[in-house]
């Protein structure tokens, strides 16, 4: 690793640190061919310029990286700039000098919004967090993968099967997301209150939807006032307000009923009951948390799901073989998933694919802490740098026909950059991935599925999403 001082680099000291590279034997970079005597400074990193749509961010991303390669400099307000990456092997210089606490610049609105409530939240969360403060919070996160009861999360996608059966049109097809939504609400609740919230019942249930809609509110307020900053941030800051406003509401309701149960059962475990039975965290610590855990999974594992069942419904082989592999799992109509104990790899698969090429989210992002050489540029410490993962993931250097969805790919160490990297990696991968496969093997055995509906558009509102509703047509299958 070469690291350096200063802004601008003149043609001796670039020389020098590609000397002390070289030297020092390490892997040859990817950006040699470009730079083969010396490092370029930051200066030359090519800037764009143009305005563009937050919500078009994937393809102006894509159409930046066509142009420009694999580093791209973007002014900010304030004299300050934005560099994107596109390489996987910069990911990795990035996460690596993370160093004990990571530094993410987003998510100001909800810090502002928490800070001006400390006599409600603990700090600013997950999401915003920096330092020992976001460690505290990270800490009492494990709690999430610790925790699961498993029995009760099959228990709410054998009613999310069964919902669906009695809402398939004439012709078969449904809006699935919104009941994804519902499940990924429920799912949570299992998980972080260890309670069923009713979200899965046949008429629907106002509550749980306007929940799912102000997390989408809350998640597009972010996205943009992050990306935005200065163009109408009292607007929607007013937007993420009244829409964390009910979200504490309710869950503040959730939390006062579990520590009222936990005096008369106090064995019952999910996050909230176990962190309220610890002295470490406060009742402020745990709605934080909860709030955090609700806000970042209503969107991501709902979306990759869909995705996954449109890559299904395009590819009748893979659903075939995915099908062959779900009933060997559960071969009788009561046969429990988690009973399972034999291989899982192709289902798996097919969701790691999916996450390659429709990730929930864009990419990840860090305010460097340390001069860094990215791409054979020269990038400053405290430069805020976004790696697109998305990007990267469908381009032919990393991945053999990159636009075509193949399960069988051997190599999945790159997939799992989606969920970022270092000390602060996604507390909830273990959970999504779980259950990600969960619901995948259940629809599958339980449905064929099908979509004629066209090419699928994508936009972004902090969470990748379809531009219109995305209907598949699911036909049950007969036990």
């Amino acid at each position: 690793m070469i690291v350096l001082s200063g802004k601008r680099l003149s043609r001796k000291l670039c020389l020098g640190a590609w000397r002390t590279f070289v030297s020092n034997g390490e892997k040859e970079p990817y950006w040699r061919s470009k730079f083969p005597d010396r490092i370029a400074s930051f200066d030359e990193i090519p800037t764009i310029s143009e305005r563009y749509d937050p919500q078009r961010l994937p393809q102006v991303a894509e159409q930046w990286f066509k142009k420009f390669g694999y580093v791209v400099k973007e002014p900010m307000p304030f004299g300050k700039y934005n560099v994107h990456l596109f390489h996987f092997d910069d990911f990795k210089i990035v996460y690596s000098n993370d160093g004990s606490f990571p530094i993410r610049q987003s998510h100001y609105a909800v810090a502002q919004y928490r800070e001006e409530r400390k006599h409600l939240y603990s700090g600013v969360g997950l999401g915003a967090g920096q330092g020992q403060e976001w460690r505290h919070l990270r800490s009492a996160a494990s709690a999430l993968n610790l925790h699961t009861s498993r029995s009760m999360a099959e228990d709410v996608v054998d009613d999310l099967i069964s919902i669906i059966k009695n809402n398939l049109n004439d012709t078969g097809e449904i809006d699935l997301l919104p009941w994804l939504h519902r499940w990924a609400f429920e799912s949570v609740g299992v998980v972080a209150l260890n309670r069923r919230l009713n979200a899965l019942s046949q008429n629907g249930n106002e509550l749980a939807d306007k929940m799912v809609a102000a997390a989408a509110v809350t998640d597009e307020m972010i996205a943009l006032t992050t990306m935005e900053p200065t163009t109408m941030y009292e607007e929607r800051f007013k937007q993420l307000v009244e829409a964390q406003d009910f979200f504490y509401s309710v869950l503040k309701k959730y939390i006062d009923g579990i520590m009222r149960d936990i005096e008369l059962d106090p064995e019952t475990e999910g996050v909230a009951q176990i962190l309220l039975q610890n002295d470490s965290y406060t009742e402020k610590d745990v709605i934080t948390l909860i709030m955090d855990m609700f806000q970042g999974s209503l969107q991501t594992v709902p979306l990759t799901a869909l995705m996954a069942f449109y890559h299904l419904a395009l590819n009748s082989y893979i659903q075939d073989k995915a099908r062959d592999e779900a009933r060997k799992r559960m071969p009788t109509k009561n046969s429990k998933y988690f009973d399972f104990k034999g291989p899982k790899d192709y289902i798996g698969s097919i969701v790691y694919e999916t996450l390659r090429l429709n990730p929930p989210v864009l990419g990840n992002g860090r305010i460097i802490q340390r001069d860094l050489i990215l791409g054979g540029y020269f990038v400053p410490a405290y430069t805020n740098v976004l790696l697109h993962f998305q990007v990267a993931s469908r381009q032919k250097e990393f991945f053999e026909e990159p636009l075509k969805f193949i399960p069988e790919r051997e190599d999945y160490q790159k997939i799992m950059s989606v969920f970022g990297g270092s000390s602060r990696m996604c507390i909830g991968k273990t959970f999504a991935l779980r259950q990600l496969l969960l619901i995948v093997t259940k629809i599958i055995k339980n449905f064929e599925v099908s979509y004629d509906g066209g090419e699928v558009s994508m936009i972004n509102h902090l969470h990748n999403k379809p531009e219109k509703p995305l209907i598949l047509r699911l036909k049950p299958i007969d036990e």
